[in-house]
């Protein structure tokens, strides 16, 4: 799994950076929905929506969300269903010190990683992940075949601190196919190594055999393209604050983002990599009881 160094190699740069060329309202470092979305804000709140009903989350309940960035979906969930509370897990300390900087009652955040959470009394209502579970297993992982037991731990953990009707809404990168040119392999090795150390990319097959006999899937959104489109829109206001970022930050962190989003892009115009929604629910036995 990536460490917490791993997380602040990307995403500890400076909150500042980040807002540059990212969405102005929630500043959400994942994929947004475009189907019908026209700015990149509209985007992400539709991506917010879609998640939190894939998690089904109502009026009334406790919410997780591991890895919750800068707490744009949990201020979403806040002002749209009444007396929910929202608690969030992060191993970026500007995330952390930036939600805290705007605390707001019904809102909370741990840093720490999944594994370490400690479980408080009441139980989770939903679940939500978006842009995390690609963090959970490494290369190492991988290459040992130990990916699909951590992603099997992450579901258990799931079960154990939430209700028995909680659901999941899982939003992830996946790994579609071995590269088929030298330039798609240049493109993954670069966002592997340069922008996400400590992280491996999960296949659906993983994901459908870590659920066996503890989540079943509602719903499913393949939505490759609109992680392209996002890109596109990021790499858009990168550029239109190229000077700033340059006077502030260094032509080395301009150069890394603007080559770092371009890879991306082709990663998912191409199908090479894929993202996925997902809304997970409690298996039910399938076993019949004779008597």
């Amino acid at each position: 799994m990536a460490s917490q160094a791993d997380i602040a190699h990307h995403y500890d740069v400076d909150n500042d950076f980040f807002a540059l060329f990212l969405d102005k309202k929630y500043r959400a470092y994942s994929c947004g929905v475009w189907k019908t979305a026209i700015t990149l804000e509209q985007a992400q709140e539709d991506k917010f929506d879609r998640l939190s009903r894939y998690a089904n989350v109502t009026q009334g309940h406790h919410v997780l969300e591991v890895g919750c960035g800068w707490g744009g979906l949990m201020n979403t969930i806040i002002d749209k269903y009444s007396n929910t509370h929202v608690h969030g897990l992060t191993l970026s300390l500007e995330q952390f010190e930036f939600i805290n900087s705007v605390a707001r009652p019904n809102l909370s955040i741990d840093l720490c990683s999944w594994q370490d959470y400690v479980s408080p009394e009441r139980k989770f209502d939903s679940i939500i992940s978006i842009g995390a579970f690609e963090h959970f297993a490494s290369f190492e992982d991988q290459s040992k075949s130990h990916q699909r037991e951590i992603y099997k731990t992450f579901f258990d953990w799931c079960l154990n601190i939430s209700t028995p009707d909680a659901q999941i809404g899982l939003q992830t990168i996946v790994i579609s196919r071995p590269p088929d040119s030298l330039s798609e392999l240049r493109d993954s090795r670069y966002l592997l190594d340069k922008v996400f150390p400590g992280s491996a990319l999960p296949s659906i097959s993983d994901i459908q055999a870590a659920i066996v006999d503890k989540y079943e899937i509602s719903a499913i959104r393949r939505i490759g393209l609109d992680y392209a489109r996002t890109l596109f829109e990021w790499n858009k206001r990168l550029e239109l604050s190229k000077d700033n970022i340059i006077e502030i930050y260094g032509q080395d962190l301009f150069d890394h983002y603007r080559t770092y989003f371009d890879a991306a892009r082709r990663c998912f115009e191409t199908g090479y990599v894929d993202l996925y929604q997902v809304s997970l629910r409690r298996a039910k036995s399938l076993r019949i009881l004779s008597y």
